[in-house]
């Protein structure tokens, strides 16, 4: 009875050991402004949504907080193949996703989040491998436009038949 037990107990041990759980994988995503800066708290964020992209099933989603980065490394140094354009500062998301196989993932990037419905909404593909962690410079998602806001001045000007309305307008890259 002991001699089966033993086996039993190897056997399982064995069977189980190709088995493995879901793995915590941390991912960092930024979200940048075509030919600008990062997308910080200054503009609402951005937010994020990961998707397994077989699915579409949401694995998850949160907003960009933080500055808008170095303006010298973002926009003025040369770049190079592995060089930073992050800082400590600059706006990222963060989570960690347990995952047991690699999964093709999503990420979405709605920005700016503050600003809606003036949004542009950017996506890109990654494969995720568990224990595989993206953080650093993580994946940086581009997004085009500008951002507008405009009001008109509280008095009107009557001339004659015509009205003078002015108009002023905030125009910004994302």
């Amino acid at each position: 009875m002991r001699k089966l037990l033993v086996l039993v107990t190897v056997l399982t041990g064995i069977l189980s050991f190709g088995i493995a759980g879901a793995v915590p994988t941390k991912l960092v995503v930024h979200a940048k402004s075509k030919d600008a800066k990062f997308v910080g708290t200054s503009m609402g964020g951005a937010k994020i949504v990961i998707k397994d992209s077989e699915t579409g099933k949401v694995l998850a989603e949160g907003l960009t907080a933080g500055g808008t980065g170095n303006t010298q490394k973002i926009m003025k140094d040369p770049k190079t193949r592995f060089g930073r354009i992050t800082g400590s500062g600059t706006a990222f998301y963060e989570t960690s996703i347990d995952i047991d196989e690699p999964r093709l993932v999503t990420i979405e990037a709605v920005a700016p989040y503050g600003l809606k419905p003036k949004t542009v909404t950017s996506t890109t593909q990654i494969w995720l491998i568990p224990g595989k962690d993206i953080t650093g410079e993580g994946v940086i998602i581009e997004v085009p436009g500008f951002s507008v806001s405009a009001a008109a001045a509280d008095s009107v000007k009557l001339s004659g038949n015509k009205a003078s309305i002015p108009i002023q307008a905030r125009i910004v890259m994302i």
